[in-house]
């Protein structure tokens, strides 16, 4: 019976192992980019007839690893996608709102946990729970229990130069008079189940709009765009320079075509204007925990996983204050914060390893279909391949040592199937 036990366990260790040794095997880095390839491997996995332009960055909080656009901004003329290049960034705009919500707390302006009805001049209720109050911290981590609304969502876009500054005007026209229907709301109870609202993000902007007497647009110049000098950074198009502004196109059967897109009247959560290297300082700012922006202490609040266990619906490991907290996404292991954006016509990733520190941005003007997202899943892995490099070459220079970032792979391939 002994001999049975021993026999068993051992078998079971050697599979255990033999499993793990197969998962490290299958995950190595097949790609293997240096400084020197890395620009051929992304011309390789850039697709013409897929994508028509777009940027990268590799960086640490203080240096540029790498940096390039690729393509084109705009085909018909034959103009290259630069790192000069402006674009819409889509959803990677809502970071603004996270760090934007923390600071307007740092002039105690409001806190986390506050009623949203506190500040608003109307009341927003989940009829299904009336006396459970949405609180900023739900509208922040997606909890807030509102739903997605057709009718709003085919009001949104507009004319660029119809885009109001202030958001109290839809807002008014949303949630008081109802002019787009019935406010719609999910059966949960607020703070209980995870559920993506641009409704919910916009209503934080415009929170801060209320208890600090500016505009969103002025407020994120004053204490983000300013501070960091974020000088090709904007919401409204206007304002961008139009000789470094991209056109945007859309995949059409196998091949792409141009379209045209303005802005959404919630432009918070979608019409930020930028270019590679100013979206560069942007996350390096974060991953740095610039003092010029926010104190370490919100910064370690923005960051931190908020969702409970409990919180249903969860698609990704978990959520900060407007910032995804994941892995696998687009075929990384590592636990990556950040977030992405996407549209019919863009595409945008912005994520960094809170472990190595390093982050890694693509900016394209192409919306993403099934047959692009093999391109894109490419380029960024590429990318962190570059990354990965970077720190083995460089121990001393980065905040992991080579030893450490070894054993650290080897775990994040593994976990990252379970």
């Amino acid at each position: 019976m002994k001999k049975a036990i021993k026999y068993s366990a051992a078998l079971i260790l050697f599979l255990v192992v033999g499993f793990v040794c197969f998962l490290i095997y299958e995950t190595q880095d097949q790609i293997n980019a240096t400084n020197e390839n890395i620009e051929a491997i992304l011309e390789k996995f850039h697709n013409e007839e897929r994508l028509a332009g777009f940027a990268v960055s590799v960086f640490s909080k203080d240096s540029i690893i790498y940096m390039n656009g690729f393509g084109h901004s705009n085909k018909h003329k034959n103009v290259p996608y630069t790192i000069n290049t402006q674009q819409y960034i889509a959803s990677i705009s809502k970071t603004t709102i996270g760090i934007a919500v923390m600071k307007a707390k740092e002039l105690d302006l409001l806190n986390l946990d506050d009623p949203i009805n506190k500040y608003l001049p109307f009341e927003v209720v989940n009829p299904n729970h009336t006396n459970v109050d949405i609180t900023i911290r739900h509208l922040a981590t997606h909890t807030s229990s509102l739903d997605y609304n057709e009718q709003v969502v085919e009001s949104l876009y507009v004319k660029e130069i119809d885009k109001d500054k202030s958001l109290a005007s839809f807002m008014k026209n949303y949630f008081d008079q109802k002019l787009h229907g019935d406010v719609m709301f999910t059966s949960d109870q607020p703070g209980t189940n995870y559920n993506y609202s641009n409704i919910g993000s916009g209503l934080v902007a415009y929170i801060i709009e209320v208890v600090s007497g500016m505009t969103y647009s002025d407020f994120t110049q004053k204490y983000i765009f300013e501070p960091l000098n974020l000088h090709n950074t904007f919401w409204f198009q206007s304002v961008a320079d139009s000789l470094q502004y991209s056109k945007y196109y859309e995949v059409a059967n196998d091949s792409i075509k141009e379209v045209h897109t303005e802005g959404v009247k919630l432009y918070p959560c979608r019409d930020l204007i930028t270019d590679i290297k100013d979206l560069t300082t942007y996350c390096q700012s974060i991953i740095a925990k610039d003092p010029k922006v926010l104190t370490k202490s919100s910064y370690d609040e923005l960051l931190k996983p908020q969702l409970s266990n409990s919180v249903t619906n969860q698609g990704e490991d978990n959520s900060g204050l407007f910032i995804q907290i994941d892995r696998n996404q687009y075929g990384i292991m590592y636990q990556l914060k950040g977030h992405t954006g996407a549209d019919n016509c863009i595409n945008s990733i912005m994520l960094f390893d809170p472990v190595t520190e390093l982050g890694y941005i693509f900016v394209g003007n192409t919306g993403q279909t099934p047959k692009s997202k093999v391109n894109h899943i490419l380029i960024y892995r590429a990318l962190v391949s570059l990354g990965d490099h970077y720190i083995l070459e460089n121990p001393k220079r980065t905040k992991i040592g080579n030893a450490t970032f070894k054993f650290y792979n080897y775990y994040s391939r593994v976990s990252a199937f379970f």
